[in-house]
């Protein structure tokens, strides 16, 4: 008897094996239990400063800004270079006489090149690129106004979160002791030892501390998704931030801060430029009164039939302006002018700047010394939750001192957080009053 074997194809056996081995990984993966999520990422405020810096739209555009100033300036500097024109053509003339009745064709072909250079424009050139440099540094003066501005932001963003968060923690600290209240005030009611509108009092209290929570929330989720935008991303969402509100003294006095302020400050070195700017644009106005000469040189080969015959030429051209409708005096006054107005734009901005320094300091001095007494207030209010607490607890208080201790708890913790605040926005502008 004979035994009669069955062959399988391989491209089936193959086919099965890969058909099996997803099943398998995902066997594999059912039976894995799965991994703790990733940490979310913590910001410091140096970085949140650097990510703003390295992506807000704001900051890429001052960037751009600075590159097209530069390539004017590498405009202006092309008129010291010679100009070369390559050219070539042909053209194809019929003309017909009406005495002789006969036509005449020409034709004519050509290629040339021609170099045109300017020789001396009588400092044109000189100022027209003086006055673009100008530009370009105060196009880098004003980005790095920008970069200031996006950096106060994102550390006002910053510090604005830490005071939601701040107030948040102890908003639902006033939910947990007005639940707890009500509770009591429900006991000792069931009791007989307290009247029924004790009840009433704490319940009402309990939903306004659940108000006030929901509003601090919504409060810091806008404080989160502020950030973001301050900083010119869109995410991760589940973030956290390592810091805390600032209460150190800056070092320094009055006159120190104004000095390094009038050194520092971007925007007046951008003012700085733009008077130099105007001051170039004088110099280019005043230099249309004056001669520039030129210098042209060509070779080529032309004709009207071929071989093309070599031709040549150079020449050298002295051009003076004798009159242009008063256009050049006209262009002098306008840049006169020009001057004179941002001079005195640069002193208004000195003004300008110390006053924001000033106010900056007076504004620091104000919430250091508020948030002195805040914290005071706060450790009363604190033992006064306390005795009323335990006044209640026994029976010997009543339910309106204990709210009434309750509600000065979350005034004095709000008042100390949100002067913490101050504080810290005071500094950041004086930093930013300063220059830093």
């Amino acid at each position: 008897m004979t035994r009669r074997t069955r062959t399988v194809p391989v491209a089936s056996l193959l086919l099965l094996a890969a058909l099996a081995v997803p099943a398998a990984a995902a066997d594999n993966a059912a039976a894995t239990p799965p991994g703790p999520p990733p940490a979310p990422v913590a910001w410091t405020l140096d970085e949140v400063a650097a990510i703003a810096l390295a992506n807000h739209p704001l900051v890429k555009q001052a960037d751009a800004e600075i590159d097209a100033a530069a390539a004017r300036k590498g405009q202006a500097e092309s008129a010291w270079y010679p100009f070369v024109n390559l050219s070539t053509g042909y053209s194809r003339n019929r003309t017909f006489s009406t005495q002789t009745g006969l036509s005449d064709v020409s034709s004519n072909s050509f290629v040339r090149g021609d170099l045109t250079w300017m020789l001396y424009d009588f400092g044109r050139t000189g100022a027209s690129v003086d006055r673009a440099d100008a530009n370009t540094a105060a196009t880098r003066a004003n980005a790095a106004t920008t970069r200031e501005d996006v950096v106060f932001a994102a550390k006002v963003a910053f510090y604005n979160i830490l005071r939601a968060e701040r107030t948040l923690s102890f908003q639902r600290e006033n939910l947990r002791q007005r639940e707890s209240l009500l509770r009591q005030a429900t006991a000792f009611y069931e009791a007989g030892v307290r009247a029924k509108i004790d009840v009433a009092r704490a319940e009402a209290n309990l939903y306004d501390a659940r108000a006030q929570v929901s509003q601090v929330e919504n409060d810091l989720r806008v404080a989160r998704i502020t950030l973001l935008q301050r900083m010119g991303i869109d995410g991760p969402a589940d973030f956290r931030l390592d810091g805390k509100l600032p209460e150190l003294a800056l070092p320094g006095a009055m006159p120190d801060w104004v000095a390094e302020a009038e050194k520092n400050r971007p925007e007046l070195h951008a003012l700085l430029e733009k008077e130099r700017a105007a001051t170039e644009s004088f110099r280019l106005a005043r230099s249309d009164y004056y001669p520039f000469l030129t210098g042209s040189a060509g070779v080529g080969y032309g004709a009207d039939t071929f071989p093309l015959e070599q031709n040549y030429g150079a020449a050298v051209t002295l051009n003076l302006p004798v009159f242009s409708g008063f256009l050049t005096r006209e262009q002098v006054k306008e840049a006169s002018a020009t001057i004179s107005s941002a001079r005195h734009e640069l002193t208004e901005a000195r003004r300008r700047v110390r006053l924001q320094v000033e106010a900056s300091a007076y504004s620091v001095q104000e919430a250091q010394e508020r948030l002195g007494a805040r914290k005071k207030e706060r450790e009363a209010s604190e033992e006064n939750l306390r005795l009323a607490t335990a006044r209640y607890e026994v029976g010997a208080g009543d339910i309106i001192e204990m709210i009434d201790a309750q509600t000065q708890m979350v005034r004095s913790d709000t008042d100390t957080v949100n002067t913490a605040f101050d504080y810290a926005v005071s500094v950041a502008s004086l930093l930013r009053a300063m220059g830093r």
